[in-house]
């Protein structure tokens, strides 16, 4: 099954069945179900191709506008840190993390890319977003790119993720009283793996505050970093 493991990996062999004729021509017969089995006790599993949007075109995809929330700490990441010790009880200054005191860890970032550029941000001092402060946002930042590059609600494919104020009665009303085409933008799978190309963007914007020389006091002052970048 070695062999046949290395094959499904690399794309030479694309489903179970193939795999089976390779091993009669080996001189091993195997059912279906067996191979099955004996792929996923080495650690394989199956997925379906996404066929979905293969036919678009260029044109096609230059009508999305990807949009999106991000966390951006005053203090750097949520996740855990890690540095090197050579096992000395005493701490140096670099292992230690500093802590701000209270609700001041950070604030969320919204906007969105298109393809002519990015669009408006802005940012939440409150650090929460429900549906009418969504709705407050897709009627300026949203609609102040759209705007800004000569698009129209018809003319765009918006996504968004599902999070719940991106999905509530009111944010749907909005939409569609808008003239956004509510389907599509509903098109997006539930807790699906965030592909979203705008990560991209977000990684690039922590990339540019993080060169500041000091951490930013206040979220105030986060927030002017922000609008400089």
């Amino acid at each position: 099954m070695s062999l046949v493991s290395r094959g499904l990996r690399s794309g030479a062999l694309d489903n179970p069945r193939a795999a089976q004729e390779i091993l009669r021509s080996m001189g091993h017969d195997m059912s279906i179900n067996g191979i099955h089995k004996s792929l996923r006790r080495n650690g394989l599993k199956s997925r379906r191709k996404a066929k979905k949007h293969r036919h678009l075109t260029i044109a096609d995809w230059r009508r999305w506008v990807f949009s999106d929330e991000t966390r951006i700490n005053l203090w750097g990441s949520d996740g855990n840190s890690f540095y090197w010790t050579n096992g000395g009880l005493i701490m140096q200054s670099y292992q230690v993390k500093s802590q701000l005191q209270g609700n001041d860890g950070g604030v969320m970032f919204w906007s969105c890319i298109t393809a002519e550029g990015p669009g408006y941000g802005i940012t939440i001092i409150e650090d929460a977003i429900n549906s009418g402060l969504y709705v407050d946002i897709s009627k300026t930042s949203l609609n102040d790119t759209l705007e800004h590059f000569g698009k129209t609600p018809s003319d765009v494919r918006f996504q968004q993720d599902r999070a719940t104020p991106h999905t509530s009665g009111i944010t749907k009303q909005w939409f569609a009283d808008n003239e956004f085409n509510l389907d599509e933008i509903m098109d997006w799978p539930p807790q699906s793996p965030d592909l979203n190309p705008i990560e991209h963007v977000w990684h690039l914007l922590k990339l540019r505050l993080n060169k500041y020389p000091t951490r930013p006091s206040t979220k105030e002052e986060l927030e002017r970093r922000i609008n400089i970048q």
